[in-house]
């Protein structure tokens, strides 16, 4: 399998991502292009840049940026190698609306295991794919934030208010 990739800016951070011919297999946000690149480098064993071969990612996160809230269902995703609970964890946590968020109990319950809500934080904690799996959407049952890979809980409170406000026009938009 030939895995290219790339590294770019958004307004929460660099964002580096590894493709396939399926999808988006990886991404990380950190706040330089080289950590970006950083945390990714186990992956990119093999893999060669090739700004062209992620311009379905960045034009979907950017877009998204710019007020497209379903900007990032358009992404494809490449989910192989994971493991079966992590990968319904992922699937299920796409499914929050935007503005909106669940609990991690939430999450393992609709994702097939009831009750495992530490299993779903650690499906969480290893996401992939930040921002496209929007993991910023789970928080703790008692409404606070937990731990965000992508930036730490301020970059978490940050994608929070701004989705708030992006839905908060869109349900203005329909009316």
């Amino acid at each position: 399998m030939k895995l290219r990739y790339d590294v770019f800016s958004t307004p929460f951070g660099w964002y580096a991502a590894v493709v396939s011919e399926k999808g988006l297999m990886f991404g990380s946000m950190r706040r330089s292009p080289d950590e970006a690149i950083e945390e990714l480098s186990p992956r990119l064993n093999g893999a060669s840049q090739d700004p062209a071969a992620v311009v379905e990612v960045r034009e979907g996160l950017l877009a998204f940026f710019d007020g497209d809230t379903k900007a990032l269902d358009g992404i494809a995703l490449d989910l192989e190698g994971a493991p079966p609970f992590h990968r319904a964890a992922w699937e299920t946590c796409r499914q929050i609306p935007l503005g909106e968020t669940r609990s991690y109990a939430w999450l393992a319950s609709a994702a097939g295991r009831p009750g495992a809500y530490r299993a779903a934080g650690q499906a969480m904690a290893r996401n992939r794919v930040p921002l496209v799996v929007p993991c910023h959407r789970v928080i703790g049952s008692s409404g606070g934030l937990h731990g965000y890979g992508a930036g730490g809980l301020v970059v978490k409170e940050r994608l929070l208010r701004a989705e708030a406000g992006m839905a908060q026009r869109d349900s203005v938009r329909k009316a």
